[in-house]
């Protein structure tokens, strides 16, 4: 469309707009982002975001994460960890006996 014919271009000159008088159209009007967690839009944080401020836990300087590093291995995917010759001795197996698998 082109800007001849758009609504705004009829709006210029008046002194608001079409956004009218009492919600006046600033630019940000409550703060930028965040701003006001703790004060004007406490309800809404504590509502949408509970536990967003304070602190929980205790502090760990220069938190490295290698030392924490415990991977997991889906139950699911035990069998895939056994070669395929001790699969087909094992599935011949009726005692229920099974491979003892290290995934340390």
């Amino acid at each position: 469309m082109p800007t001849r014919l758009k609504k705004h271009r009829k709006e210029r000159g008046g002194i608001h707009c079409g956004n009218g008088r009492i919600g006046k159209h600033r630019k940000h009007e409550s703060g930028r982002g965040n701003a006001g967690g703790q004060h004007m839009h406490r309800i809404a944080f504590d509502k949408y975001h509970p536990g967003y401020f304070g602190k929980v836990g205790m502090r760990h300087f220069h938190y490295k994460k290698n030392p924490y590093h415990k991977p997991s291995v889906n139950i699911d995917q035990l069998w895939s960890m056994v070669g395929l010759e001790q699969r087909k001795e094992y599935a011949k197996k009726t005692d229920g006996t099974v491979p003892l698998l290290d995934v340390t």
